[in-house]
């Protein structure tokens, strides 16, 4: 059993700051060395998820963090992303329908839709005032 340390990124809600923590995480995951896809599917999670948090989560202007933690064990990634916006579950949202024309399909629900494909377990809870959603990969 390999246990990396754990990765704790608090980003702002800022699309600016998604970028630099992207970079932070994928440097931290090459120690396991990941397959392209574990890689991949870190840097889709860190921008579809904290660009949802920073665009629908909140209603007022101030700084909010939004808090990525990851970590590598038994060869399984896990990322924790906790906010403090509106109650959200992606779970609950419905699967688009991938057989309409492109311009048919209403805009967005496609990034959930490929994390949600992707990962091997997603689970989500609202503790407390906070959602918490859980994403798990295999690293290799």
């Amino acid at each position: 059993m390999v246990i990396v340390e754990n990765l704790t990124l608090e980003v702002r809600n800022s699309v600016a700051a998604i970028a630099p923590a992207s970079e932070a995480a994928e440097v931290w995951l090459q120690r396991s060395q990941p397959s392209p896809e574990a890689v991949f599917f870190l840097l889709l999670a860190i921008e579809e998820l904290v660009t949802n948090c920073i665009r629908y989560g909140y209603d007022d202007a101030a700084e909010h963090t939004i808090i990525v933690v990851l970590s590598v064990a038994n060869e399984m990634l896990t990322m924790t992303v906790t906010d403090d916006g509106h109650p959200f579950d992606p779970l609950s949202v419905p699967r688009p329908n991938l057989a309409l024309d492109i311009q048919d399909r209403p805009i967005g629900g496609l990034g959930i839709y490929l994390l949600r494909e992707l990962a091997d377990h997603v689970a989500y809870e609202r503790r407390g005032s906070k959602n918490c959603l859980t994403l798990t990969k295999h690293v290799h």
